[in-house]
């Protein structure tokens, strides 16, 4: 839908595509300053598909849009221009370099080999009381009992 034909600013209705995950809307698009609500045309400064229809509306050809960047003119002329060979290594100035100290980053280090360290954080709840207490084993529970020895294995 042309708005302001004299602005260049147009309503572009995208409709739903379920098989291709595009879902549909409304986009303003204004030709004279290049601006499209999807974000494409303003960050690539490339025509998006909802400029390509204004520009169909208005029968103008969507090319005149995109950026001197994309043209094979611009690059042309960055390569243009004749780079100074590098001059030889003896002829360098002599730069005093200090020696660097490099510090070792512990993020990026291997893990050790064997058993992996506990990260918990231990508290007050964790700290078992040890005083007068015996070691209860075996499946019978009394002290000094292990589960190959005790008596009370077989009943």
């Amino acid at each position: 839908m042309c708005h302001n034909r004299d602005n260049l600013w147009f309503r572009v209705t995208e409709f739903d595509r379920p098989n291709q995950c595009i879902i549909g809307g409304q986009y303003r698009v204004h030709l004279r300053n290049r601006t499209c609500d999807c974000g494409v045309f303003n960050a690539l400064c490339y025509p998006c598909t909802h400029v390509t229809a204004a520009c169909q509306n208005l029968r103008l050809d969507p090319m005149t849009y995109v950026d001197q960047v994309y043209k094979i003119e611009y690059m042309y002329n960055v390569w243009r221009h004749v780079f100074p060979p590098i001059p030889d290594e003896r002829k360098w100035p002599s730069v005093s370099l200090t020696p660097l100290k490099l510090l070792l980053d512990r993020e990026l280090c291997r893990k050790p080999k064997g058993r992996p360290c506990s990260t918990r954080i231990r508290n007050n709840m964790d700290i078992q009381e040890r005083i007068n207490q015996q070691r209860l084993y075996g499946w019978c529970r009394n002290p000094d009992h292990i589960t190959r020895s005790c008596p009370n294995r077989n009943s």
